[in-house]
């Protein structure tokens, strides 16, 4: 009120008062109390703070100019608020080229995984980028948003979006894996029967799938053995009922079924059969659950 031009005309046991800095009045009627910082006019009836009072002298409603009003008046530097300026994020992957898969170390990589090089390039492709200034090329598996799956011997990622893929035959039987690296395997080993198939490329994407899965009589589950498997497949079981089926069986004694393909070529390789070559793992599994705390080698060669 100093500031303004009004000094006080008198006080009582609450504070000062006014004439009123807003409109021409007689007696004083404005009266402030300092200790709470709150005014009131009894002509008009109205009251309030400092920025309501801001907001009277200025016919301003916005407290930023109730405030940068304030500050004027009393020669108070007023720091402008801050804009967060708008930028364009470089994308992560630069310079993205895809073509067919003739790279011979990644045949070689997924030749490592049981996966032979018809089968590659039936369902994947090379996808060459440049990551932080460098090239690099991976193996590449589309997804239902264009993006893709990337994998080489030295990397695990994806290139955006991320999303399921959806591969359809229009067959009534739907068969549903984590990874592209499991959906190869069953390839590999024949039992995809032309089955339509759906690739979580994540478990997070489980309800991405639901709506697709929705649509078929029978779903043939061929998840991991491992909580997030476990966990992907009690959310289908709940979501369709006994439309669901588990495959896992088929690999008990594996972390996946890629996991067991491998473990089938070593055999091949090996010149054993499938039976020997499952019984030498599940006493090499039962060796080493006798001493936990010992590593324990296995005479075979799994």
């Amino acid at each position: 009120m100093h500031h303004l031009g009004y000094d006080p005309t008198g006080c009582d046991s609450k504070g000062l008062w006014f004439y009123a800095p807003y409109r021409n009045e007689r007696k004083p009627s404005f009266h402030v109390n300092p200790r709470k910082g709150l005014w009131y006019d009894f002509g008009t009836g109205e009251g309030g703070d400092i920025f309501t009072l801001a907001g009277e002298l200025s016919s301003k409603s916005e407290f930023i100019e109730q405030a940068r009003y304030i500050a004027e008046t009393m020669n108070i530097p007023v720091a402008e608020p801050y804009k967060p300026q708008c930028f364009a994020e470089e994308p992560t992957f630069e310079n993205v080229t895809v073509s067919r898969l003739d790279s011979p170390a990644l045949l070689r990589y997924l030749a490592e995984r049981g996966i032979p090089d018809d089968i590659a390039r039936r369902y994947c492709v090379q996808v060459d980028y440049t990551l932080h200034g460098k090239s690099y090329y991976a193996v590449g598996f589309e997804n239902n948003a264009l993006g893709f799956e990337l994998r080489n011997a030295f990397f695990k990622g994806s290139y955006p979006p991320k999303s399921i893929t959806h591969i359809s035959y229009g067959n009534p039987r739907c068969n549903v894996f984590e990874g592209f690296i499991d959906f190869l395997s069953v390839e590999r080993l024949g039992l995809n029967e032309g089955n339509d198939s759906v690739v979580l490329n994540s478990v997070a994407n489980i309800g991405k799938s639901i709506p697709i899965l929705a649509g078929y009589p029978l779903i043939l589950c061929y998840l991991d053995n491992d909580d997030a498997g476990r966990n992907a497949l009690a959310r289908l079981q709940s979501e369709f009922g006994n439309k669901v089926m588990d495959k896992s069986a088929l690999y008990p004694n594996h972390k996946d079924l890629n996991d067991f393909l491998c473990q089938r070529e070593q055999c091949q390789a090996n010149g054993l059969s499938n039976a020997e070559c499952s019984q030498k793992r599940r006493e090499a599994h039962y060796l080493m659950s006798l001493s936990p705390k010992q590593t324990i080698k296995p005479k075979f060669k799994l």
